[in-house]
């Protein structure tokens, strides 16, 4: 949804409250309309019609005569009463649409919350700070619509939120309707990557009652506690961070050209940059031969300048070229053993 777009419908969700806060005295101001042109059709000296008594009652709001001056006295008590009401009728909706508009500020509730009602199948984002910030950069890169949720007033990063139009609500996770205002129960996901394991506990369960579909994805330090939440709570997507990190400490610290790793299930694949060496066995094989026999993918291949994201597997492997290769580390090893020049063999 463009952003000019999504800002005119967040300005008729703010409007609602002033619309429905001048609608009592709109709605009184119609029933004097009605009663005044019903008592200028009975009791006015010349017989007047419906439409016309109605008429002629709208304008007295307006301070226009168009007919003499009546005799009846009730008559002559609208003539007196209505243009002063009219105009604090109009000039209440004035100072009610002028103050909402004039002192919007686009960093508190009411328009959070309307900016947040423009939102559908979105991404909620509990916490700003560096894990918050990293994952918020990623979800605009992936082209997601993002609300954020931050408790600290003077947090560094909501210039970057802003600068991309997510809006930014702040308050505090109990505080009571703050994941309504987020729109919560038309969000697809939730990520909690606050620094504290209990209010993100909270937080997964109350957006839960919420909306029970919604996918909770959740940070937690103690890995313990986010193995249960795992197997007793039903949020697979609960991740420890030194559960993340471990395996990449791990591998890193063994092998030197390992850039990340992970599990799939229990078995563990790392990705590793490689350089083509002059005289190695990987000189002159085709990629589709660096997967026969092991378990191994190149994702990318890089030659001078140019750089192939999944190159085909008729693709030469040439001294110089650096690959990306996804593997087990047992056939890693054997991709090294392949690469080896001569004299190290």
């Amino acid at each position: 949804m463009s952003c000019p777009y999504r800002r005119c419908r967040a300005y008729a969700y703010y409007l609602r409250k002033p619309i429905l806060s001048i609608l009592p005295i709109l709605g009184l101001l119609g029933v004097v309309l009605v009663v005044g042109a019903v008592c200028f059709h009975f009791l006015y000296q010349k017989r007047l019609s419906y439409t016309e008594a109605f008429y002629i009652t709208y304008c007295l709001m307006w301070v226009e005569h168009l007919i003499e001056f009546p005799k009846h006295w009730l008559l002559q008590l609208f003539y007196f009463l209505l243009p002063p009401l009219g105009f604090l009728v109009v000039l209440d909706a004035v100072v009610r649409f002028s103050y909402h508009i004039l002192r919007r500020d686009e960093t508190g509730k009411e328009w959070i919350r309307a900016m947040c009602k423009t939102l559908d199948n979105h991404v909620v984002l509990c916490g700003l700070g560096k894990l918050g910030l990293r994952t918020l950069q990623q979800l605009i890169r992936l082209g997601e619509s993002v609300a954020v949720l931050e408790k600290d007033p003077q947090c560094p990063n909501f210039a970057y939120a802003r600068k991309h139009n997510v809006p930014v609500r702040i308050g505090h996770s109990r505080e009571e309707g703050v994941f309504d205002d987020l729109n919560i129960t038309r969000a697809k996901s939730i990520i909690l990557a606050t620094n504290d394991d209990l209010a993100n506990l909270e937080m997964a369960i109350d957006v839960r009652k919420l909306n029970p579909k919604i996918r909770v994805i959740i940070r937690m330090f103690d890995q313990e506690l986010a193995e249960r939440l795992r197997s007793s709570f039903d949020m697979p997507l609960t991740f420890s961070t030194s559960e993340l990190a471990a395996p990449l400490f791990a591998t890193s610290s063994s092998d030197p050209t390992i850039v990340n790793s992970f599990y799939i299930g229990d078995r563990l694949l790392v990705v590793a940059n490689l350089e083509v060496k002059a005289g190695s066995e990987l000189a002159g094989q085709m990629i589709r031969d660096l997967g026969k026999g092991m378990h191994s993918f190149v994702l990318s291949h890089n030659r001078g300048e140019e750089t192939t994201l999944f190159p085909t597997s008729d693709t030469p492997l040439q001294p110089g070229d650096r690959i990306t290769v996804q593997a087990e580390p047992e056939d890693l090893k054997r991709v090294h053993e392949l690469n080896r020049e001569p004299a190290q063999r």
